[in-house]
């Protein structure tokens, strides 16, 4: 049996989206995931399958979520492994500066380093900072400078419609939940 962290896309954010955690576990249940667990309302859900094929898995869990919910999600799925890779890769700034908002981007699929740095343009080192890992992006701003980062504005770029955000707090919960 292997144990796995699905990260789900836009779900529960800004009041679109919505699936009780409730339902989708009944629904992942159903579908013979085991194990189900959920963690805060934002589409974090850790399952057991015996299957190893993480894309199929992703697959699957679309497929529920769409003919359960009527929605289109894009999943990410990981492993403990992986998972604690990324979280431990994080660049030693990542999460440090309390004035400073701390994320993780969850790339849904490749993309070079070049196409990320033209999607988001020159960064202001005094304000924000970003570092490519593994599939993922860790990202710091000023809180109080927000509105002039380069990374805010990642939101307008076709690219982010295929990735999803866990802020430094889930992210390094959801690697102590994953037992």
């Amino acid at each position: 049996m292997f144990k796995y962290l699905a990260l789900l896309r836009g779900v529960n954010v800004g009041g679109k989206a919505l699936i009780k955690m409730t339902d989708l576990r009944n629904s992942l249940d159903k579908a013979g995931f085991t194990n189900v667990r959920t963690y805060i309302q934002s589409g974090n859900v850790f399952f057991d399958s015996s299957n190893a094929d993480k894309k199929l898995l992703a697959e699957k869990l679309r497929k529920i979520i769409s003919s359960d919910f009527k929605l289109e999600v894009e999943v990410a799925i990981f492993n403990k492994q992986e998972w604690a890779d990324i979280v431990n890769s994080a660049p030693k700034v990542w999460g440090v500066d309390k004035q400073w908002k701390h994320n993780l981007i969850v790339l849904l699929k490749p993309f070079s380093k070049e196409e990320i740095v033209d999607a988001i343009g020159s960064l202001k080192p005094d304000i924000e900072f970003l570092e490519v890992g593994s599939r993922v992006l860790y990202q710091s701003m000023s809180l109080e400078k927000y509105g002039r980062t380069t990374t805010s504005k990642l939101i307008n770029s076709p690219l982010y419609t295929h990735m999803t955000i866990r802020n430094y707090n889930t992210a390094t919960k959801l690697l102590q939940l994953f037992d």
